[in-house]
């Protein structure tokens, strides 16, 4: 196992080859990014239309029984290489007894109160604008595994009601920016694509379903960071994974206690 001394010393190779070989992320990654997303929302509208496969988690009875022992599982989603990029997709879910999708809903639209129930990943949350089911959010992101990282970003929310009983939501980052000296004097939100390269993107979809005494709920994750350095791949590749598999965890466990208590 390696020390934290030489996982130190390898992320810093890693931050200085950042600053030295990107200004910011090529057109060519974007558009990498981009076309795994048309994919993966075309399969989300197939499967959001669906009336047995709704659900990751029906398609694995392990995985159904464990949410409903109150468990939270997340699983990593195989992506294509891409040159100058790192595409990660996570996927997990959870169970919450005696909810409604009325609740659960609420819990969702509530940006006022993101940062309390979404503390510490959710420094600063305000709603920018609302037209009927489509939202506009900002989100201060604080991001921590060895060194921290804050995110200024904003995002497009789609709320997509299905029935009575379930509703799917996306989320796609329009901006993302990383802070530099986040809530010192000299604060410095950098232009998009400067910085560490830890995040570029980040997607996520959503799906609730209300039934079996409670509601599932399930989310995919997408997010679109820097490429590794030849030579560093281990250590630094399980940070930028853990951005979004930690993330999705906690976020999770958190609407599950943020619905919870408000019963």
């Amino acid at each position: 196992m390696p020390t934290i001394r030489t996982i130190i010393f390898t992320l810093t190779l890693f931050l200085a080859a950042s600053a030295i070989t990107y200004a910011e992320e090529p057109q060519s990654v974007k558009a990498a990014y981009q076309g795994y997303i048309a994919a993966l929302e075309t399969r989300l509208d197939a499967q959001n239309t669906s009336s047995g496969g709704f659900l990751w988690l029906d398609q694995n009875s392990q995985r159904r029984d464990a949410v409903r022992k109150g468990e939270i599982p997340v699983q990593q989603v195989d992506t294509p290489q891409i040159p100058g990029g790192t595409i990660e997709h996570w996927i997990g879910g959870a169970f919450l007894p005696s909810a409604t999708v009325g609740q659960v809903l609420k819990v969702d639209q509530d940006y006022a109160n993101y940062a309390t129930y979404y503390a510490p990943e959710i420094v600063q949350a305000r709603l920018i604008s609302r037209n009927g089911n489509h939202y506009q959010v900002f989100y201060r992101l604080k991001k921590h595994k060895i060194v921290t990282v804050v995110l200024d970003t904003i995002h497009d929310i789609d709320f997509v009601p299905l029935s009575t009983e379930r509703y799917a939501v996306r989320s796609r980052s329009e901006s993302v920016r990383e802070v530099r000296n986040a809530g010192e004097s000299d604060e410095k939100v950098l232009p998009e694509g400067e910085g560490l390269g830890f995040l570029w993107a980040m997607n996520s979809y959503w799906r609730v379903q209300q039934r079996g005494g409670g509601v599932y709920i399930e989310c995919e994750v997408v997010t679109l960071a820097r490429a590794i350095p030849f030579g560093m791949g281990a250590l630094v590749k399980s940070t930028i994974q853990s951005f979004a598999s930690e993330s999705l965890a906690n976020t999770l466990k958190a609407k599950q206690r943020a619905v919870l208590s408000s019963h």
